[in-house]
């Protein structure tokens, strides 16, 4: 399936409840677990959950018990029973909202238990409305490991190289590219020395994290960055980051954000004052 740019495109998005019927024990990181339960609901993700396409029309977070994403640097993760957890999906696909829509509730089975899974509330973005309100200062908050990739030298076997840092370039290219993919109007001149020098980062803490993924190790951040944005007042400049800065919230950023890594939260950054604490 090759998803087509129009003027009509539309951004879903849907929340679901998961209730595990006995104890059990899940990977490190536990997006696993979402993704086996959309593959249960979902004819359009199975279609496309296998693709080796570097950017994908899905984001799959992981289980969350609250707002708190369930990952662990190596220990294995225990789901309690009779306990609700949750977990979103965005897709840039309409059929995708057929699925939904027509299955809203399901079981399926992963680590020899069975789970229960609902939907918890679904939302239809229209890219154009897409865009953060005005503020000086927008605060990022990187909830799981984020993979900001370095572009590749032109040499066979080179592993990919990460940021450990929330480098504007990176972070507004990897928008950028996921958006001009699928979604219209395309987006152009948000990075580069633009990036640089529009989205400052004037404070910050982070820290690297590595946890287990399937049989390897995944080395990216976490923690938060207060940028501020210094392109000027109604420049074209301005609106596409705060665009880009709202898409974030819906897609991630980052390599491997389909399976829920680079989980982001941006919100206004006025009147905040960060604490070592916060």
């Amino acid at each position: 399936m090759s998803p087509k740019s129009r003027s009509d495109d539309v951004i879903i998005r849907v929340s679901y409840s998961v209730r595990p019927s006995g104890e059990m024990i899940v990977q490190p990181f536990s997006s696993k677990v979402s993704r086996t339960a959309l593959l249960t609901q979902s004819k359009v993700y199975r279609d496309l959950a296998e693709s080796s396409e570097p950017l994908k029309p899905f984001r799959v977070t992981a289980l969350k018990e609250g707002n708190r994403p369930l990952y662990s640097s190596w220990h294995l993760m225990r789901l309690l029973p009779d306990k609700d957890y949750s977990f979103e999906v965005t897709s840039l696909l309409d059929p995708f909202l057929e699925d939904v829509l027509s299955t809203p509730s399901f079981t399926f089975s992963i680590y020899g238990r069975q789970l229960s899974a609902e939907v918890r509330e679904l939302n239809v973005f229209s890219p154009s409305d897409l865009i953060l309100p005005e503020s000086r200062l927008y605060r990022v908050d990187f909830v799981t490991p984020t993979l900001l990739q370095f572009p590749r030298p032109n040499l066979r076997r080179k592993r990919n190289r990460y940021s450990l840092f929330p480098y504007p370039p990176l972070l507004l290219g990897s928008l950028a590219m996921h958006w001009n993919k699928f979604l219209e109007p395309k987006v152009s001149k948000v990075t580069g020395s633009r990036a640089l020098y529009f989205l400052k980062e004037v404070d910050y803490r982070l820290r690297p994290m590595t946890v287990r993924y399937d049989e390897g190790r995944v080395r990216g951040f976490v923690g938060w960055t207060l940028f501020s944005l210094e392109a000027r007042k109604g420049s074209k400049l301005r609106e596409n980051l705060r665009r880009m800065l709202a898409y974030s919230n819906l897609v991630g950023v980052g390599k491997s954000r389909s399976v829920g890594f680079g989980e982001v939260r941006v919100r206004l950054g006025e009147g905040t004052h960060p604490t070592p604490e916060s």
